[in-house]
């Protein structure tokens, strides 16, 4: 009984999160444009471009070519500016008052009017099949209702993670489905989904599972449920390396107080004998395993002394022929510097143009006096020298002044 009010209050006190802060901390209204970064990266390689054909770098026919390219590129993944609007509305902390005081009150009242309380009793084996009838039967309407607004994405996330909760695993992938689609770039709910597919599946996590968790960590590289279970998918196919990889990077990521440390650590260290000794993200020389570029970044003393620790710094991969257009990206600021940075297909700027793809690059480090993507008169510099794109230890040095 004590368990059941206790989950009765969570559910209470969950409402009340949703709506009382949108009651007491009202949004101003805003417009945002969701492309804007990528449209910054592209006004960028333009100018780069125009630079080279200045300098004598490009022809006029690989100008040309190189402007359609990216012409063509900047419509197909940008298109029409996407903007956000919220409205402006005031507090209504009157409101929110009656709602904190009547809405545990009513639905305690409701429930003990037209509930069955009796069934909370854990003894008796009837009652509680009824009252998991009642928890199907309220999963019903919420899916009902979610059938006639398909557009509720967080229904669907409730709705999915509620099967989840009482195990009915189809019909939470069912859920999963409509809310993945509907928000699109959430890796907490893609790790979800993959982690329900492969229940289902028979805790397999080939196929569809993996595709989930590999778009999950392209978004956020380390998301903690995202890497253990990418990290578990590629120990049971016996890609030890990879595992290592990943796990590595999920035992950095975790606080030291954290009681998964030691499973992680654990799982590290049986790992490390089936693959013959340790092998990291940095000195793994099997070249069917992608790494990426990692190095140090590190800016002339002489120019740090003038900058704001605050400024931004961009660190990114192009290709060392053709398109100027940034393959994979990490932002900074100065005051970090040096910079420890790690470039892969995870910090990608578009998922049709991977860092894996390219046979040779260059490396660039900029301070963006301006916080933006393109280059300014006045920014700092530094270019690396042409490499291949899965090399570890590139440093590079930010010394020079964008004229």
């Amino acid at each position: 009984m004590v368990i059941f009010w206790v989950i009765a209050g969570v559910l209470i006190v969950g409402a009340l999160a949703l709506i009382l802060p949108a009651l007491l901390w009202p949004n101003n209204t805003v417009k945002t444009d969701a492309n804007a970064e990528k449209r910054e990266i592209f006004r960028q390689q333009f100018d780069e471009i125009e630079q080279d054909k200045s300098n004598g770098i490009l022809d006029i026919a690989q100008y040309e070519i190189a402007k359609n390219e990216m012409q063509r590129r900047m419509l197909d993944e940008i298109g029409q500016a996407n903007l956000t609007k919220i409205n402006t509305s005031k507090p209504d902390r009157r409101l929110a008052l009656i709602l904190l005081i009547l809405l545990p009150l009513a639905a305690s009242l409701i429930y003990l009017r037209i509930g069955n309380p009796a069934a909370i009793n854990p003894h008796n084996k009837v009652e509680q099949i009824a009252l998991d009838g009642d928890m199907q039967s309220l999963l019903k309407v919420l899916k009902t209702k979610l059938e006639k607004n398909p557009g509720d994405g967080t229904g669907w996330v409730l709705l999915a993670k509620s099967y989840v909760g009482i195990k009915l695993y189809a019909d939470a992938l069912i859920a999963y489905e409509h809310a993945v689609k509907l928000i699109p770039n959430d890796p907490q709910l893609l790790a979800d989904y993959a982690d329900a597919l492969a229940v289902v599946n028979g805790y397999n996590l080939k196929g569809k599972p993996q595709e989930l968790l590999d778009q999950a960590l392209k978004i956020n590289p380390h998301h903690l449920k995202s890497l253990t279970l990418a990290g578990t998918a590629a120990f049971d196919r016996k890609d030890y390396k990879q595992a290592i990889v990943l796990w590595e990077r999920l035992e950095k990521d975790l606080p030291a107080d954290s009681k998964m440390l030691p499973e992680v650590k654990a799982a590290l260290k049986e790992v490390y004998v089936l693959s013959g000794g340790k092998v990291s993200a940095t000195n793994a020389k099997d070249v069917s395993v992608f790494n990426g570029i990692s190095g140090s970044v590190r800016i002339a003393p002489a120019l740090a002394s003038k900058l704001d620790p605050a400024t931004t710094v961009f660190i990114f991969a192009r290709p060392a022929h053709g398109s100027p257009m940034p393959l994979a990206m990490v932002r900074t600021s100065v005051k970090d510097l040096p910079y420890n940075y790690h470039l892969d297909d995870s910090s990608a700027i578009t998922p049709d143009h991977k860092l894996s793809q390219a046979s040779d690059v260059v490396l660039v480090a900029r301070v963006s006096k301006s916080g933006d993507a393109r280059a300014k008169t006045g920014d700092l510099q530094g270019i690396s020298a042409s490499f291949k794109p899965n090399t570890a230890n590139v440093d590079l040095e930010i010394n020079q002044v964008m004229p």
